[in-house]
Order: C-alpha cells, then sequence, then structure tokens
C-alpha cells in the first residue's frame, strides 16, 4: 500500500512538471501587469526624489560658500 501511494505521488509530480514546464514565461495577468506599473511608478519617485536630493545638497553648498565667503569679509 505504502508503494502505491508513493507511486501515485511521483506520478502526479511528474505530471505537475510537464504540465507547469512547458512555457518559458507564465502568461501575465491582471495583477501581474499592475505590480509591474507599481514598481514602475515607484523606480520614477526614486529617480526624482534622488534629483530633489542632489539638488538640495548643491543649494545647501552655494549656501555654506555664502555664509563663509561673508564671514571672511567682516
Amino acid at each position: 500500500m505504502r508503494g502505491m501511494k508513493t507511486l501515485n505521488w511521483c506520478a502526479l509530480a511528474v505530471f505537475a512538471l510537464a504540465c507547469g514546464g512547458s512555457n518559458d514565461k507564465p502568461a501575465e495577468g491582471p495583477a501581474e501587469r499592475a505590480g509591474e506599473k507599481v514598481d514602475e511608478a515607484g523606480d520614477k519617485v526614486e529617480q526624482k526624489a534622488d534629483e530633489a536630493g542632489e539638488k538640495i545638497d548643491e543649494a545647501g553648498d552655494k549656501a555654506e560658500d555664502k555664509v563663509e565667503k561673508e564671514r571672511k569679509e567682516d
């Protein structure tokens, strides 16, 4: 009896692999496409935040230079 259960499980595993292994890429559903759009939007937000951070750093550097210049003039 135990051997029959093992044989059934093995047959089921082979069948599942045969059915699932035929496509290189699984079909995309609406949730997959929505997830990709969310990922893309997140990437864009991250890029814009990085750009804004760089501009803030540049503005801070300019302000620091002006303060140092004013201190030297006094």
